[in-house]
């Protein structure tokens, strides 16, 4: 296949993924797919947290855009990430406005990730947010153990076969079906992308065992919740 060919192809699929993902989200606001152990690195804070009140406030802040804020009332069960920040985190603060990828929470727990404010959180509907009772053992194992492990990793996604990681530091994801799922779970959530102690990151599936070779602590398997 020729460069320009090519550079079309992916220039198709790239087309139809936007596409896909706008019908996914409200006017103004799309999100690009990206693997829960993606968004989990490049959150600045990641937590379980449970959800106990809300207000609508208005947006006095030059860091947000918006008229208005919602401000949820939470109390931190535990951090996966961000542990020397989560001093005087009590609230979560999103956009009112789904169009401004505002997102609503209900009272109960969550997955919530997202960044620094001075007294909380803020998230969008691009973060990784999700009912603590919806994620499986696997997911929930991952996010505490398995992703912050595999932060000095790559994933990368893959459109044109043959797909060959780059660089011994890249995982590829080439299963396009499962692209539209990382959002919303599914087989790929229970999969994070760690080192190997030969120095190559690979996919850690949820139905295999660890290898005398990972850098995980297979030990981990104990933990049931």
């Amino acid at each position: 296949m020729s460069v320009s060919m090519s550079a079309a192809v992916t220039l198709g699929l790239l087309i139809l993924l936007s596409a896909r993902l706008n019908e996914q989200v409200s006017e103004g606001c799309s999100c690009l797919p990206a693997h829960p152990q993606q968004m989990f690195c490049r959150s600045e804070i990641v937590m379980r947290a449970e959800v106990t009140g809300e207000n609508i406030h208005i947006n006095k802040s030059n860091l947000v855009v918006g008229s208005t804020i919602i401000q949820y009332e939470i109390q931190v069960i535990k951090v996966f990430k961000g542990f020397d920040r989560i001093k005087g985190v009590q609230h979560v603060y999103t956009n009112e406005e789904s169009s401004l990828c505002g997102t609503s929470l209900d009272r109960g727990q969550y997955l919530l990730s997202g960044i620094i404010m001075s007294d909380g959180i803020f998230l969008t509907m691009c973060d990784y947010v999700r009912l603590w009772d919806g994620l499986s053992l696997m997911e929930k194992k991952n996010f505490k153990y398995r992703y912050l492990m595999g932060c000095n990793c790559t994933i990368s996604l893959c459109f044109e076969k043959p797909c060959q990681p780059s660089t011994k530091d890249e995982c590829i994801l080439t299963n396009l079906s499962s692209v539209w799922q990382l959002r919303d779970g599914g087989p790929m959530h229970d999969s994070a992308c760690i080192r190997h102690r030969n120095g190559t990151c690979v996919w850690y599936e949820a139905t295999s065992k660890p290898s005398e070779n990972d850098t995980m602590d297979a030990s981990d398997g104990q933990e049931h919740e």
